[in-house]
This record gives structure tokens, C-alpha cells and sequence, in this order.
């Protein structure tokens, strides 16, 4: 009986540990979906880390990671730290990437949206209750979401052939 919870337990929190990080994978799985974006012209795109106080250290940690610009296909992303809140922060932004407690703030996602800013993150279900455009996860293979009426309600497209590489929901 102690093995099945200790095996439940072990499988849980590593489930959460996978989810709970952005990898560098994951950063690149989203430069190259930047690249399907119709309606931006050139190679450079500004992504936003976007924080709640918990996930300070690893949106530092992401922004240090694109700092200087980091290639992913035939882009080139930089970031920009961004405190849950502070909506200023989207200008001229991208997408914004949501990062720990973040992804589940509405509020917030409702304001990008109505900037035209992409939302993202690696917690799916982020993407599956349409706060988020779209949700990209590399391990343990890659795989992008996207919501369709989340990406219409932020004046998101993407071009068919991107469409036809994604889950849609």
C-alpha cells in the first residue's frame, strides 16, 4: 500500500515539475510558432514574461535566456519582464508568455487579448478554458494547442500551414 501512494506521489509531483517550468525547448517550440503569426513583418519578436510573485526566479530566469536575442528558426525573440498587473507592460509586445500563477488570471489575459498580444504558456489547461492563444509543451514530444475563439478574440492568426501542424480546440 505505501509503494502505490509513494509511486502515486513520485508520478504527481513530477507531473507538476514538468509542467511548472518553461524550458528552453519549450521557448524554442515558441519562436517557431511566432513565425506562423500573420500580419508581422520581420524576423525580431518581443515576448513577455508575465510573473506572479511565486514565479519570479524562473521569469527571470526566461528573460536572462532571451536576453540578447535568442533564434528559433527564422526568428529571433528578446523578452521582457513583466509583472502580473502590469498590462502597460504588453505595449508592442507579441505574445506574453504566462508563467506561474499567471496563466490562471483572466483578468489579465482578457487585457492582452484586447491589446492584440498572443497569450501563452506550457499549462494547457490555460489554453482549454481560452484564457490562453496558445499552449506549447517540447517534452516528452512537442505539442502546440491553440484556441481558436481565444486567438479570434485577440485579432491572432495564424498562416493554414501552421494550422494544419497544431491541435485545435
Amino acid at each position: 500500500m505505501h509503494r502505490i501512494v509513494l509511486t502515486a506521489l513520485i508520478a504527481a509531483v513530477g507531473f507538476s515539475a514538468a509542467h511548472a517550468q518553461t524550458s528552453a525547448r519549450d521557448l524554442e517550440v515558441l519562436g517557431r510558432a511566432l513565425g506562423f503569426l500573420e500580419g508581422v513583418s520581420g524576423s525580431e519578436r518581443l515576448v513577455a514574461i508575465v510573473y506572479d510573485p511565486a514565479a519570479a526566479s524562473e521569469a527571470e530566469a526566461l528573460t536572462a535566456a532571451l536576453s540578447g536575442g535568442m533564434s528559433a528558426g527564422r526568428i529571433t525573440m528578446n523578452g521582457r519582464l513583466v509583472p502580473l498587473g502590469d498590462t502597460a507592460g504588453l505595449a508592442g509586445a507579441h505574445a506574453a508568455l504566462l508563467v506561474g500563477g499567471a496563466s490562471a488570471d483572466s483578468g489579465f489575459a482578457q487585457a492582452a487579448s484586447s491589446q492584440g498580444v498572443m497569450t501563452v504558456s506550457t499549462d494547457l489547461g490555460c489554453v482549454q478554458a481560452g484564457r490562453c492563444v496558445m499552449g506549447v509543451q517540447s517534452a516528452p514530444a512537442v505539442r502546440i494547442l491553440v484556441n481558436r475563439a481565444a486567438a479570434g478574440s485577440a485579432s491572432v492568426s495564424f498562416s493554414t500551414a501552421f494550422a494544419m501542424m497544431v491541435e485545435e480546440i
